[in-house]
């Protein structure tokens, strides 16, 4: 179903409104006209029945009595013969002595007096008080209705300036939201503004607290590898390099984790070839024996556009994952033009892909230790590039393929 916008909405709203008391003005004024002419025609009605019981007066003076009925007489002679020619007789009426026309000549009423002693045409006058009031009345109406709609107008002029600072937020500017009117959107604007500072301190917060434990791990992590490289046993100092090398190596990517969980990072895209790539990642992996676990088929080795310290992360977790999930502690990688895919063996998923790319979930797998945070890094990642990641699960093996897309081809 289509969706239309308030500003659409409310011109719509207030052209019906005019369309529709201007309707109910034409039929007002059709009806009172009606009305009207109904009136007219029985004052004549009865003003004739009054000069039938009255001409045998020879003082009776007929001009005074009509103008004391509301009719004036009509002196210019080419507007008598127009009225006479085109007006529409209502009724006629005579006695011996005189002969009485009713004549309706656009949208008025006249009386038409021909005697033996008195000729004459009389219009007749009406009062028009109510139209009027009316008029006036739908003038005022009109006014307001314009002035509803310009100031309406203006405070959506609020709620698009509203839109632009929002927009604005999401574009990691910081907008000040100042000048507005103290009504509800000013109110909104207030709120979010409250809302915004908040969820700012709140992200400083915790990134100065992370930075700062960190910071703690580092230390007693370079001191401890500054002792390993003094120990004599040439075994058990390899031994705990290693291990203090990926303590290091996790804290590393612990901080890259926070930042895509921020939202709060711009990628640093150059053109990489897939093979740099793979090599960062598997340095990151620190396995042993990478060679025998993992299989590698470069059929191409593109060159894509990436930030290539999150790329490395996506490829490290993927081949993590799937070493981690898989029934004999092997995968398989394959490089095309375009996309690679990772695959494995395992047992089919209980729950669909889409439930795993959430943070924080993970396949109940007694073999396994982690938060389940590998699937979510690595659709993060693609959404961040504009990649696209797709899965399906054959012959006992599952299947992630990235594609790199066209811009990215070599």
């Amino acid at each position: 179903m289509r969706s239309y916008s308030i500003h659409t909405k409310l011109i719509v709203l207030f052209i019906a409104t005019f369309i529709f008391v201007c309707t109910l003005f034409i039929v007002f004024l059709k009806t009172e006209e009606g009305d009207r002419i109904k009136r007219e025609n029985l004052k004549q009605e009865n003003l004739i029945a009054g000069l039938f019981n009255n001409l045998n007066l020879e003082n009776v003076n007929l001009e005074e009595y009509l103008y004391n009925n509301g009719f004036n007489k009509i002196e210019n002679l080419q507007s008598i013969k127009t009225i006479k020619e085109k007006a529409e007789i209502n009724f006629k009426a005579q006695n011996d002595f005189c002969i009485f026309t009713s004549l309706n000549y656009q949208d008025d009423t006249y009386f038409d007096l021909q005697c033996k002693n008195f000729n004459g045409l009389f219009k007749q006058n009406f009062n028009n008080r109510i139209y009027k009031i009316f008029i006036i009345g739908f003038t005022f109406f009109l006014f307001l209705m314009i002035f509803m709609y310009f100031s309406v107008l203006k405070s959506l002029d609020s709620l698009k300036k509203l839109k632009k600072q929002i927009s604005q937020v999401n574009n990691k500017e910081k907008p000040s939201f100042i000048d507005y009117e103290d009504n509800e959107i000013g109110k909104i604007a207030l709120e979010f503004e409250k809302a915004l500072n908040k969820s700012q301190e709140l992200a400083n917060s915790r990134q100065l607290f992370l930075r700062i434990i960190m910071h703690e791990l580092k230390t007693p992590i370079g001191k401890g590898r500054i002792i390993s490289e003094m120990l004599k046993e040439k075994k058990q100092k390899e031994r705990l390099i290693v291990i203090f090398d990926k303590m290091n190596s996790l804290i590393n990517e612990f901080a890259k984790i926070e930042e895509l969980f921020s939202k709060n990072y711009e990628l640093q895209i150059k053109a990489v070839d897939f093979n740099s790539v793979l090599n960062q990642a598997k340095t990151e992996l620190m396995k042993e024996n990478l060679d025998k676990i993992i299989k590698i088929k470069l059929h191409h080795n593109p060159l894509i556009h990436i930030d290539i310290d999150f790329f490395s992360l996506l490829l490290k977790n993927m081949l993590d994952n799937a070493l981690k999930y898989s029934n004999d502690n092997t995968c398989e990688l394959e490089c095309f033009e375009n996309y690679f895919t990772i695959t494995n063996q395992g047992a089919p998923l209980t729950d669909s892909i889409e439930y795993y790319f959430q943070a924080f979930t993970r396949r109940n797998h007694l073999r396994t230790e982690g938060m389940g945070l590998g699937l979510y890094i690595m659709n993060e990642i693609c959404k961040l590039h504009g990649f696209e990641i797709s899965y399906h699960y054959t012959e006992n093996k599952h299947c992630f393929k990235v594609f790199f897309g066209e811009k990215n081809e070599a």
